[in-house]
């Protein structure tokens, strides 16, 4: 595991420090001139200007498309298991402090560099913590994460979910399964404002649970008191649920997954609304469409998409995709209704997504008020210096 102590250095090219000064925590190959010293994926380093001058202290990981990975801009810092045990301390003051844990028992407890400990995410659902370690580093501190985890929190059991692209990246292999303690069970509840919902963590998207929507299904919820509500990309119908207890007369569950529809249906019984779901498999442009196409509209629509843009290659398509999908829900929202709509693509700025929905309005030929703009749980706090950190965007519309 990583000792605290810097094995080597990793000299910025000249007129390439200004990031690092500027306290980003990525390191890029492009900015790097070269290595001193045996570095090996998982060491701490040193990152020096291309005259010596001592910038930062992070993680190495050669291998990388991210070289180093920064922890420290403090150069009495030792990255060791001290500094881990404090930054997970710190961590979970911080929701403590929030108040995350008084209104639900799932929540994020670590965000990567957001709460400065880069390379690790850890969630807590109700008795258990779901780990994703992305980097070297933490895949070095694996046992001694755990161990610091069950003290912290004292669950009964850690489990790692390290099937994410990310560790490819890095050339980690792909793990999933129990790291300590109890072996979670294929379906476990949580509740999160007074809601329960059964959670999959062993196969379901991210860790199990869209976490950093609960604010905004909260927030959402009393636009979502229609006659009927159309839940587009609705995974396991959380917002459903949110909508139900609103007031929503029916809500319809649209997803291309059948297993996660069956989940939302489960969802709704579970809060005693067992028979105000609709589920409807299939493609949401296409039935969007087809709704347009027969006539169908509805009192609200939520539209939370996957990931269209994962890197700039994709990106001008991805807006052609947010603009079209967004395009046909405003066709369909009845007059003075609403549209809550999301990406989660990191590379769409809030910026952008705002003039792709002007684009599809325009197109629509709706009038199109924003009422609220939403962004992530506060459990996944946007680090000023990391942009990257931000990306969950979303707007609560109302469309005459």
């Amino acid at each position: 595991m990583p000792t605290g102590e810097p094995v080597g250095k990793i000299i910025v090219k000249q007129g390439r420090e200004e990031a690092v000064q500027r306290r980003h925590p990525w390191l890029f190959s492009g900015s790097v001139e070269g290595m001193e010293g045996k570095i090996q994926p998982g060491d701490v380093v040193d990152v020096v200007s291309h005259d010596g001058t001592w910038l930062a202290r992070g993680f190495a990981n050669p291998q990388s498309e991210v070289p180093v990975r920064i922890a420290t801009w403090n150069p009495d810092e030792r990255l060791d298991e001290e500094w881990l045990w404090c930054r997970l301390q710190q961590a979970w003051r911080r929701r403590q402090e929030l108040s995350i844990p008084d209104e639900t028992d799932a929540f994020r407890l670590v965000y990567a560099e957001s709460d400065f400990l880069p390379g690790l995410i850890a969630d807590c659902y109700a008795d258990f913590v779901v780990v994703q370690l992305s980097t070297p580093a933490m895949e070095r501190w694996r046992e001694t994460l755990a161990a610091m985890l069950t003290e912290l929190l004292n669950p009964k059991g850690i489990f790692e979910r390290g099937d994410m692209d990310t560790r490819l990246r890095e050339k980690l292999p792909p793990r999933v399964g129990p790291v300590r303690g109890e072996t979670p069970p294929e379906r476990l509840t949580i509740t999160e404002n007074g809601l329960r919902f059964w959670v999959d963590v062993w196969k379901g998207h991210k860790t199990g649970f869209y976490l950093d929507q609960r604010d905004n299904r909260r927030r959402a919820a009393p636009y979502l008191m229609g006659e009927r509500v159309l839940n587009a990309f609705s995974y396991t119908g959380s917002f459903a649920v949110y909508a139900l207890r609103a007031g929503a007369k029916e809500v319809i569950n649209l997803d291309t997954s059948a297993e996660a529809l069956r989940l939302a249906e489960e969802n709704a019984a579970l809060n005693g609304f067992e028979g105000r779901v609709r589920s409807l498999e299939g493609n949401a442009f296409q039935v969007l469409r087809k709704f347009r196409d027969e006539g169908e509209r509805f009192d609200a629509i939520v539209l939370d998409p996957p990931r269209f843009a994962p890197t700039k290659a994709v990106l001008e398509n991805a807006l052609r995709g947010y603009k079209d999908i967004n395009w046909l829900a405003m066709r369909l929202v009845k007059q003075g209704s609403y549209l809550v709509t999301f990406s989660c693509s990191g590379m769409v700025s809030p910026e952008l997504f705002q003039q792709v929905l002007f684009a599809a309005a325009l197109d629509a030929k709706r009038e199109v008020l924003i009422l609220e703009r939403l962004t992530q749980s506060r459990d996944h706090p946007i680090l000023l210096t990391f942009p990257e950190s931000e990306y969950l965007k979303g707007f609560l519309c109302r469309v005459e």
